[in-house]
């Protein structure tokens, strides 16, 4: 069973600017439907932790970096501030039942000093994942549609040591991704390359994966290119060693948020019902 989820969320957010300059990307709003027709407004970071305290996932390691204390004062439960509503308005219930949340969980906040990427961040959660199984997700990332994905991501099994599981999806124009190309009739993932001028497939690697703890020592063994260490590198390190990395393609039903630029943002920020 799967019982933890590392988070990074340590990014400057550039390509967000000038907002990110005081706001995390990951705490950015995002406008979701509730059951009784209101509109609640939420940061995406607090949804992707609802979704997977849904799934039963109660350890988190979050990974921020330099200006990330608001993320960290919005996960801390503020029974004082409850007193300003009224017991029976829906903001207040909503607040009730976040908090209700972070109570029956464990927080681990894990500093990264300088934002030198997603594989970077991953490192940095080496006390946190010890020797379990354990999944990652982009702190700016969500899959509003895929609980059949999630569960089937929990409920696979991992054998060999250097195994891993990713999830892909079919996109027009992978050189703004990290790209896989799988062997079709076993699904298996036999190469990974981050942002290639030149893919070699179609199909992007979506920000959300399971690991074994040897992922950690893929990402050490390696050199960062420039001044980031990408955490495909780590995936392509572990096929190398002949890990076992299986893939999952989402259907093109299956949207994903991506709030890395403006223009993602833009078209996702109203289309979601609250989960």
């Amino acid at each position: 069973m799967i019982r933890k989820i590392v988070i990074p969320a340590g990014g400057l957010g550039t390509r967000l600017l000038p907002i990110t300059k005081e706001i995390p990307k990951e705490m950015m709003p995002l406008f979701l439907h509730g059951k009784n027709g209101e509109i609640i407004v939420k940061p995406l970071i607090q949804i992707i932790y609802e979704k997977f305290f849904k799934f039963g996932l109660r350890e988190y390691c979050i990974i921020v970096g330099k200006q990330k204390r608001t993320i960290e004062d919005h996960f801390k439960s503020n029974q004082e501030f409850l007193k300003n509503f009224n017991k029976n308005s829906n903001f207040r219930t909503d607040l009730e039942k976040f908090y209700f949340m972070l109570n029956k969980s464990k927080i681990s906040w894990v500093n990264q000093p300088n934002p030198k990427g997603f594989g970077d961040a991953v490192k940095h959660a080496k006390s946190f994942v010890g020797n379990e199984d354990f999944l990652v997700t982009a702190g700016d990332t969500l899959l509003p549609t895929g609980d059949r994905i999630i569960k089937k991501l929990l409920k696979s099994k991992l054998e060999g040591k250097n195994d891993a599981i990713i999830l892909l999806k079919k996109v027009k124009n992978p050189k703004r991704f990290g790209v896989a190309v799988v062997n079709k009739n076993k699904m298996e993932v036999i190469n990974v390359e981050e942002k290639p001028e030149y893919p070699k497939s179609n199909l992007s690697i979506v920000a959300l994966y399971r690991f074994r703890p040897s992922i950690i020592k893929a990402l050490n063994e390696i050199k960062p290119k420039k001044t980031e260490l990408q955490l495909t590198s780590g995936i392509q390190k572990l096929i190398d060693w002949g890990g076992n990395v299986s893939s999952i393609i989402l259907d093109n039903k299956d949207e994903v948020i991506d709030i890395g630029t403006g223009e993602s943002y833009l078209n996702t920020i109203t289309k979601f019902k609250a989960i």
